[in-house]
């Protein structure tokens, strides 16, 4: 090949471009495309990385100028700054300055950011498994054996014992698990003293024997509490009736709190069975990543605006500091508040949802809006409960990617956008569905599409027309609507 320069021609290349261009767009799926991915992926080099690099260097990798790397950094040290680590420039290039266990809790939050993203239920001897496949830039630091091996534990242990992991709390363990071990020990962050349960004991044989190595008291003691939050949880309807009656203090505060807003019961019970498990692992020092916080903030500012009022108040009476990711999915509670109403569907569907029982809630609520005369919800139910439980319903509609399944399935977003909604309609359409009798009042002759910009008075006359035309009104229509 050539690059001919030419004046009043311009540059231009000769030769094989076709492969030149094949070439060029293998990389470029290689490399990040836009000023998110860059963000992250600066960050997953300076946390995965064992040695400095160079802002000349990050240019070179993103194939962007040094002043972009460098307006890039400017948010990567304000994410930094949140887990307490500065970004130190040298000679050498750019290092990270703090505690090994500063790092670990940055990189966990990285990595949780591109979990939900990655994570697929396929069949596997008559089983639905999980999948993860994390991105390239951070495959780099797991063998895919070492994600494989974790998993397989994982699975393990809920065969052996009775816990039921939600998605979130699954993903919590299985990046903690993956996380290789702070220097030096537990590097003076000592987790809260929480007596040992059986699973835990049960999770540390099965990852000794299954990685042949011996985990250390202070490991232990972070596996004990990821499990105890397990344990502790419990949505079935007897539970939550039963903790609702034992935990009065509670409800009665959201009750108070939240006495103008007229709200029911069912906004009270959610609230409270999510917040009971929220202010536990909250005591505890685990924190959550929602990965939809900023779609929700935008779309639901009424609700994100009443979990932030409800804020302080639980601050205050039990001595605990939320986040905006947990805000966002106590927003949620309150968005299926408002936009609650009664069920009237045909289609039996089953609902699975990886975001917790606030994400489940509102995408039940938002399918039973959008499509209450099509489908009637049968379940809600995290991904656990589905491989424990056999399918009786006829479409299942889920926030992550299952396959093997002999029903229909459908991936959507948990807050359900308009690409949701047009698949979701179409795959109503090919099942035998009742007459709509909305749809049966509107009829073809009477529809009209024009690329015409029309007047609010020459739109009443095209349809004054049609009308006319049709027999369905008198030729005095259009005057009396115009006057």
């Amino acid at each position: 090949m050539k690059l001919v320069r030419k004046p009043n021609d311009g540059i231009y290349f000769t030769g094989d471009v076709a492969t030149l261009a094949n070439h060029l767009e293998k990389k470029a799926n290689d490399r990040p495309q836009s000023k998110e991915e860059r963000y992250h992926c600066i960050l997953a080099k300076l946390l995965l990385g064992s040695a400095s690099i160079t802002i000349q260097q990050l240019s070179n990798t993103l194939y962007v100028s040094r002043s972009t790397v460098e307006n890039d950094l400017k948010k990567v040290k304000q994410k930094l700054a949140q887990f307490g680590l500065q970004l130190a420039i040298t000679h050498t290039g750019l290092s990270l300055i703090g505690s090994e266990h500063q790092k670990r809790q940055a990189t966990v939050e990285l990595i949780s950011q591109y979990w939900g993203k990655r994570t697929e239920a396929k069949e596997l001897n008559g089983q639905l498994v999980r999948h993860v496949q994390l991105p390239d830039n951070l495959n780099q630091l797991f063998e895919p054996a070492l994600i494989k091996n974790i998993l397989t534990a994982l699975t393990e242990l809920i065969e052996k014992s009775t816990l039921s992991f939600t998605d979130y709390e699954f993903q919590s363990l299985a990046i903690h698990l993956m996380m290789p071990a702070p220097t030096g020990g537990s590097n003076g962050a000592q987790p809260v003293v929480t007596p040992f349960i059986a699973e835990t004991q049960l999770l540390v044989q099965i990852l000794e024997r299954r990685f042949e190595l011996t985990i250390p008291d202070f490991e232990q003691e972070y596996l004990n509490r990821h499990l105890v939050t397990v344990q502790s949880k419990d949505t079935s309807v007897q539970t939550i009736q039963t903790e609702l009656r034992q935990s009065v203090g509670l409800p009665q505060l959201l009750r108070q709190q939240l006495a103008q807003l007229a709200v029911d019961e069912e906004l009270i019970q959610g609230l409270a069975v999510h917040l009971s498990s929220a202010l536990r692992r909250l005591a505890m020092g685990l924190s959550i990543n929602n990965p939809y916080i900023d779609e929700i903030r935008q779309n639901f500012p009424q609700a994100f605006d009443q979990a932030v009022l409800l804020k302080p108040v639980l601050e205050n009476q039990y001595q605990i500091q939320m986040n905006e990711d947990e805000l966002a999915f106590i927003s949620l509670h309150f968005e299926a508040f408002f936009e609650r109403h009664s069920e009237d569907a045909r289609l039996s569907v089953v609902v699975v949802c990886s975001g917790g029982i606030g994400t489940s809630q509102l995408l039940g609520q938002r399918l039973a809006k959008t499509f209450a005369q099509e489908l009637r919800i049968t379940r809600i139910i995290a991904l656990g409960e589905l491989l424990a439980t056999p399918i009786k319903e006829s479409l299942v509609i889920s926030t992550i990617a299952i396959k093997g399944l002999s029903v229909p399935v459908i991936e959507v977003s948990p807050l359900l956008n308009r690409h949701d909604i047009g698949i979701i309609r179409q795959m109503i359409t090919e099942q035998p569905t009742p007459t709509n009798h909305l749809v049966a009042l509107l009829q073809p002759e009477l529809t009209i599409v024009t690329q015409e910009q029309l007047t609010d008075q020459g739109a009443i006359k095209l349809i004054g027309q049609r009308l006319i035309d049709q027999g369905y009104a008198k030729p005095t229509v259009v005057q009396a609507a115009l006057a």
